[in-house]
């Protein structure tokens, strides 16, 4: 769990299909507009259905909004 939340997903204790979401994941987040038909290659190579693509990009795309109104409000931010 601990690489995971560090953002190691090499040593996440992972499918490789969970892997390939989350690789999925970070290229949305990260850089949307790099995505291409490419991009969801592995997510499909891994069997993951076109819907459950579609239920992470929403998802992915709901916390952008939420941390977008966070900072504009500067809401403090603590990790514990």
């Amino acid at each position: 769990m601990r690489a995971f939340m560090e953002g190691n997903l090499e040593k996440a204790d992972l499918t490789e299909a969970e892997r390939a979401l989350m690789k999925y994941v970070e290229l949305v987040t990260k850089a949307a507009y790099r995505n291409d038909s490419r991009g969801c290659t592995g997510t499909s190579r891994c069997r993951w259905k076109e819907e459950q693509i579609a239920e992470a990009v929403y998802i992915i795309a709901l916390f952008a909004m939420f941390n977008r109104i966070a900072n504009a409000f500067a809401f403090p931010c603590k990790i514990t």
